[in-house]
């Protein structure tokens, strides 16, 4: 078992991922891993000890995104639960789809396993939720999130700027009326 971080090293990495954050969306996923420890105020060494590479960086910040939709979707209570978790992560999708490029040209698939694990996760309170009040279709397991995930993504690979908010829209309107209940 991994021990917790001490407090300096986490605010350390907290910095570097929100650097790593702007300057992905600012230069593109390209930009120099440098430019991040700099902005993040701290050394090189500091970055590469706690992210070995890009892969490993871009991964983190897709992992705190995961964490900030499960903690915005610990306890749903409203019927629309999992059509409100679908568009957050939407959102999210269309803000890092530089990083996608990184994930899908992941070294092997096992390291997206931690990746996958957290987005069941976080999907799964509001998904039950939602089936409970018959919003959302009884056969969605958590495992679709995926599928889901992966249908609103991948659109936006190599889409223009202009054309990534609109195809972001019509795919975020298709997976809703996917998961739907028929009546």
């Amino acid at each position: 078992m991994a021990r917790p971080l001490r407090k300096d090293a986490a605010d350390r990495r907290s910095l570097l991922l929100s650097a790593a954050r702007t300057v992905f969306a600012e230069e593109g996923i390209d930009a120099p891993l440098d430019r991040i420890a700099e902005r993040a105020g701290v050394g090189r060494a500091t970055l590469y000890r706690n992210f070995p590479g890009r892969t490993e960086i871009a991964l983190a910040v897709l992992l705190d995104d995961v964490a900030e939709l499960a903690a915005q979707f610990a306890e749903p209570a409203e019927p629309e639960a999992f059509a409100n978790f679908i568009t957050a992560l939407s959102e999210r999708l269309v803000r890092n789809t530089a990083l996608g490029g990184v994930v899908r040209a992941s070294p092997t698939p096992d390291i997206l396993t931690p990746l996958r694990q957290a987005m069941v996760a976080a999907a799964l309170p509001a998904l039950k939720v939602s089936q409970a009040a018959g919003t959302v279709r009884a056969d969605l397991r958590g495992t679709d999130i995926r599928v889901l995930a992966a249908m609103l993504g991948a659109g936006l690979h190599n889409a223009t700027l202009a054309e990534r908010n609109i195809i972001a829209a019509r795919t975020l309107e298709l997976v809703l009326d996917a998961v739907r209940c028929r009546s």
